[in-house]
């Protein structure tokens, strides 16, 4: 079934002031200007430097945290010029994941940009199994931008991947990859890996048929993306096949569907999938959307 476009109407960018999440902010920049989106700038105080601290010294030490972090997202927005009902600033307290899953649910993001790296309560959010809880839990499709992405091209993105099973392809992940590439003007090639192969076999005929099928089923008749879709058949691990068409064809983003996981699941499950080996390996940033989503 046909659905419209998805909308960006509330874009959420995470930060820890850190000089490695400019590439974070740099996209999240691209993404709410295409978008008009109204940018909120989170940052999230970690509660660890206060713990052996008394009642009254840890709240005047959080206190000032909490005024030093509005002035320097002031000072990260400023250069922008947007109007004051363009943006606004969140700054909480707390476990960094859980704070900033409250910022997304009470103000309703519709995307998040975090990046992988920086300090270490960010190195904390964004490795290791607490990454599983972060783009499979978020209650919005999350852009991570990993430690090898480079900042957004100012010209905007230009060749979108979206790597699918075809069983029918009955995820939401379909929606912003054909919004994003609408939005950019970018090429967009839709993905097949068949792990089981190890080589290319005879799929010439059967081809068109796929990529036609899945056109019909996800993009608008008279919408200019269906003149700028591609079909891609990779072999071998799914992980592999698309990070190497990824580096080769110099793809500026990866939008994939993910299975969304209950937090204690998602913190035991072995890092070896193949959302995890993106989001960790891609040289461009991976939007990842929930399968609840």
């Amino acid at each position: 079934m046909l659905q419209a476009p998805a909308s960006i109407q509330k874009l959420l960018f995470a930060t820890d002031f850190s000089a490695a999440t400019a590439a974070a902010f740099s996209h999240a920049i691209s993404i709410a200007n295409r978008y008009q989106s109204k940018l909120y700038v989170a940052h999230v105080i970690s509660l660890d430097s206060v713990e052996l601290l008394d009642d009254e010294p840890a709240r005047v030490l959080i206190e000032n945290t909490r005024k030093e972090a509005v002035r320097r997202i002031s000072d990260l927005l400023e250069p922008l010029h947007l109007p004051g009902n363009r943006y606004e600033i969140a700054v909480a307290e707390g476990e960094i994941y859980e704070a900033l899953v409250e910022i997304i649910r009470r103000h309703q993001i519709d995307i998040a940009v975090l990046g992988t790296h920086g300090r270490r309560a960010f190195k904390k959010l964004m490795m290791g199994s607490v990454a599983e809880e972060v783009f499979r839990m978020a209650p919005c499709p999350v852009l991570t931008v990993g430690l090898k992405a480079a900042p957004a091209d100012p010209g905007g993105l230009k060749s979108i991947l979206y790597p699918v099973e075809y069983a029918p392809d009955s995820s939401s992940a379909a929606r912003y990859a054909v919004s994003l590439a609408e939005r950019f003007g970018a090429t967009l090639t839709v993905m097949n890996v068949g792990e089981d192969m190890r080589g290319p076999v005879n799929v010439a005929g059967q081809r068109m048929e796929v990529l036609e099928h899945w056109v019909q089923n996800h993009v608008l008749p008279g919408s200019e993306v269906r003149n700028r879709i591609r079909f891609e058949t990779g072999f071998g691990p799914a992980a592999d096949s698309i990070l190497d068409f990824a580096a080769k064809a110099s793809v500026d983003l990866i939008v994939m569907s993910v299975r969304s996981l209950d937090p204690v699941i998602a913190a035991r499950r072995p890092k070896s999938d193949t959302a995890y080996h993106l989001v960790s390996s891609a040289t461009c940033p991976v939007l990842t959307i929930g399968s609840g989503l």
